[in-house]
This record gives structure tokens, C-alpha cells and sequence, in this order.
């Protein structure tokens, strides 16, 4: 029987490089396709699967990123073995500014280490990190009511797991991805006897105007709104899965619309971006269709899809997660497939994803 805990462990130990100084960096495959410790995915390794790793590994790893922000504030997209932070998506000819969501996964990074320890010894850890985190999420781009804004020419890349896609105006996973850092800025500033305010207004700002900024006529959130206006199926799911404030209507538009296209919008188990049939209205580099973040499969979202369909029809959710081990045990664990295409065998955050939801529910 294919044993997910297993699996994730394998590849949580085989995608280790050591640093120059020995700090293990948590690549994002165990195949060298990335030997740097890219921040957003160790997010995911430590919120989805951290019972898995050594807590001072944990420790060192947030601190090699901590020890490297830009002057200006903004946080490594992801810091090689020697120790050079690189602040932008792919290699330095891609023609966009640094991306929008490194501060914020940061953020999340030291949430799942700090909620390990004692609560004295965390606020300890919180004080050392809290300037670095603070200005993180300070300096990103966002208009008067707290949203994350990229008009800039060039403007930013985005969520890294849209780092190709141009998306432009306000731009909603970032923004919902900065609530949720927010979140977690305001219980440890609390915590701690810090002021906090500012963080706890913008949390309530994004939260009063989200849904008026993004929602579609079908209840979807849109990812922008400037180019690449469409319909975000990561985004909506995500908005469901970490219980971002909404009415009782709008969750039930998102999970009708997720449970009635979900056979278009998956291939065992794994999410497309857009619905099917939609491509980006715009990329930073060519993505050929149906490859990689532009009509490919993915399991990285799939704790966001699990939930949503959980909250309307929990056999379908249960037989996606059946699907996905399905595959992984007769195909392996990759980044994106769809078909024959397969994207990066041994892909981590894949499979810490899906590891997530069956220790949820004491498969794992």
C-alpha cells in the first residue's frame, strides 16, 4: 500500500543540499533542478509537513533567509549555498521586478517553527525576527485600502507559482496571502506587547472590499484587476481553505462552481490555474499552453481543493485524494503533469500537500 508519510519523508531528506556554512536548504525537488532553498516552498515543507523535519533545521533554514533581505526590505525569492539571495523569479535576464510573496511566506515559515516551541522561548525567537518580518510585508506594493497593487513597468512577478503570469492591477492571492501574513504578524506582535495596529487594520480592509474587488458574476475570485482579469481557481480555493471572512453565499458560489467543474479542472487530483479551455491573458516568458503554470495539473493546492469540495460534497474531495495517491503511487510525484507531460519528478511541496490532508484525516 503506497505509504504518502513515507513518501514525503523520502523526499523531504533527498531534496537536502548544505549550505557553506552547513544550514541544510530544503530545495524544491530531490533532482538539483533548483539547489537553492527557495523561501515559498520551504513554506509549504514546514505548514504542511514540518512534523517531519528537525525543528533547529527548521531554525537555521528561516534564519539563512532572515540574515538576507534586500536594503529596502524586501525578502530572498531564494538564497544558494553560498549564501547569495536572489530577490526575482528565474535567472537575471527575466524581465520582471522581485516577487510579491516571498515577505509573506516568510511570515509563514516562522509561524510553523514558532508554534512548535514554548510559548517564552517563541516570543524570544519572535523578537530576534520581528524587524526583518515587519519590513517584509511593509515594503510591498499596495494601494490605500491595503491590497497588494503591481502597476509598476515592469511590474512584479507574483505568487511564485505564477512567476510566469503578468498579472497586473490588484492582484488577489497575493492579497489574500498578505492577510494571512498579517494574521499571523498581529498574534506574535500581541504576543509580545508590540503594537500591532496597523497590521490588524489592514487585515480588516482586505477583508471589507476582497469580495467587491474580485468576485466575479459567478462568484469566483478573478486573479486581477488589470491584465489577466479571469477567473483564479488556486485563489478561490484558497480563500475557502484558510477560512478567509465570507458570507455563508459567497463560500457556497465557490464550492458549487468547484464541485460541478471539477472533472474539467483536475486530473487526478491535481488543480488547473484557470478553468478548462483558458490560458494567461498574459506571460513574462512563452508557456507553451498546457504546460506548466499555463493549463497543467498541479498538487500543490491540494489541501485549498480538498477543502472546498469538502464543504459541499465530502465523497468527491475523498475520491480526489484517492486519485491523487493513485498517481503518485503508479507515476510518481512531479510539480504539473497533464498527460503525458510531466513537469519535475520528486517534487516536494506535491507531496507535503497531499501528506497534509491524510494526516488530517489519520491516513498518515
Amino acid at each position: 500500500m503506497f505509504d504518502i508519510k513515507e513518501t514525503a519523508k523520502r523526499l523531504l531528506d533527498g531534496c537536502v543540499i548544505l549550505s557553506d556554512d552547513g544550514t541544510k536548504l530544503y530545495t524544491p525537488d530531490g533532482m538539483g533542478n533548483y539547489p537553492c532553498l527557495w523561501t515559498r516552498d520551504f513554506a509549504y515543507m514546514t505548514e504542511y509537513a514540518g512534523d517531519l523535519l528537525d525543528k533547529e533545521d527548521i531554525r537555521r533554514a528561516v534564519q539563512y533567509i532572515i540574515d538576507r533581505p534586500a536594503e529596502n526590505g524586501w525578502i530572498a525569492d531564494r538564497v544558494d549555498r553560498h549564501g547569495t539571495a536572489i530577490y526575482t523569479a528565474g535567472g537575471s535576464d527575466f524581465p520582471a521586478l522581485p516577487n510579491l510573496d516571498n515577505g509573506c511566506f516568510l511570515c509563514l515559515c516562522a509561524d510553523a517553527y514558532l508554534n512548535s516551541l514554548p510559548k517564552n522561548k517563541a516570543k524570544e525567537q519572535f523578537a530576534q525576527w520581528k524587524e526583518t518580518l515587519c519590513r517584509g510585508i511593509d515594503c510591498l506594493p499596495k494601494d490605500e485600502r491595503g491590497f497588494i497593487l503591481n502597476v509598476s513597468a515592469p511590474p512584479h512577478s507574483p505568487y511564485g507559482f505564477t512567476d510566469t503570469v503578468s498579472k497586473t492591477g490588484l492582484v488577489c492571492y497575493e492579497t489574500l496571502l498578505l492577510w494571512r501574513a498579517q494574521k499571523v504578524l498581529c498574534r506574535w506582535l500581541n504576543l509580545c506587547g508590540a503594537p500591532y495596529g496597523q497590521y490588524e487594520q489592514g487585515c480588516a480592509s482586505i477583508e471589507a472590499y476582497l469580495f467587491d474587488t474580485f468576485a466575479g458574476e459567478d462568484g469566483m475570485l478573478l486573479a486581477a484587476t488589470g491584465v489577466c482579469a479571469q477567473i483564479d481557481i488556486w485563489s478561490s480555493c484558497f480563500a475557502v481553505s484558510i477560512g478567509f471572512p465570507m458570507t455563508e453565499k459567497q463560500k457556497e458560489k465557490i464550492v458549487c462552481w468547484m464541485i460541478s467543474h471539477y472533472a474539467e479542472v483536475t486530473e487526478y487530483g491535481q488543480l488547473r490555474h484557470l478553468p478548462a479551455g483558458t490560458f494567461w491573458e498574459r506571460t513574462f516568458i512563452d508557456v507553451k499552453e498546457g504546460t506548466y503554470q499555463n493549463g497543467a495539473f498541479w498538487a500543490t493546492p491540494f489541501v485549498w481543493l480538498y477543502d472546498t469540495l469538502s464543504a459541499g460534497d465530502i465523497s468527491l474531495a475523498d475520491a480526489a485524494l484517492n486519485d491523487i495517491l493513485r498517481y503518485f503511487e503508479e507515476h510518481g510525484v512531479y510539480e504539473c503533469v497533464n498527460g503525458d507531460y510531466r513537469q519535475l519528478d520528486t517534487y516536494v511541496a506535491s507531496a507535503a500537500a497531499v501528506y497534509a490532508v491524510c494526516k488530517r484525516k489519520g491516513l498518515a
